[in-house]
């Protein structure tokens, strides 16, 4: 790039520089009124779960571990051995009120849920066991899992649909 391009292309990005800059302002009731948008958030990911050689509690590695405790649980359930492939293309996060549906049972419920929406979500060469076990570390002496359920799909899993967490009281 010769010296006359790089002037010039100083010039366009210190212009455009210039031109970006906004004023950030508080807006009251009034203005906020006006404002209009959608609410959430919308990801796009893709990530791979590959199995860790050095994990010797698999036959050729295990893959990742997701242990979760219940409330007023003294065992845990876990989500072990996971590999894969995932892609989730305009997955949403959004906080909704289930006051109706769902059967009747969300009129009962009443509050707010956290909603995953999955519009175009994918997991390829799947495979995930499910169980019980005494603690949350495999690190830790005295480790004891119960398997019940593996699961393992060779090729591609379409998601759709939504996901919704509900809180505890």
């Amino acid at each position: 790039m010769n010296s006359l391009s790089r002037r010039f292309l100083s010039v366009l990005l210190l212009l455009a520089a210039a031109g970006a800059q906004a004023e950030m302002r508080g807006l009251d009731d009034s203005e906020m009124s006006d404002v209009s948008g959608q609410a959430g958030v919308s990801l796009s990911v893709n990530f791979n779960l590959a199995p860790v050689a050095g994990d010797n509690r698999c036959p050729g590695g295990c893959g990742a571990r997701v242990a979760i405790q219940p409330l007023n649980s003294t065992g845990f359930v876990v989500l072990d051995n996971i590999k894969g492939t995932f892609s989730f293309d305009g997955m949403s996060l959004d906080m909704v009120t289930i006051a109706s549906g769902f059967n009747g049972d969300g009129a009962l419920f009443n509050r707010q849920a956290m909603k995953i929406g999955l519009t175009n979500a994918s997991a390829t060469n799947l495979q995930f066991t499910l169980g019980g076990a005494n603690q949350g570390k495999v690190a830790a002496s005295g480790l004891q899992q119960t398997n019940l359920l593996t699961y393992q799909a060779t090729g591609a899993v379409k998601l759709t649909g939504n996901v919704y967490i509900f809180g505890t009281p």
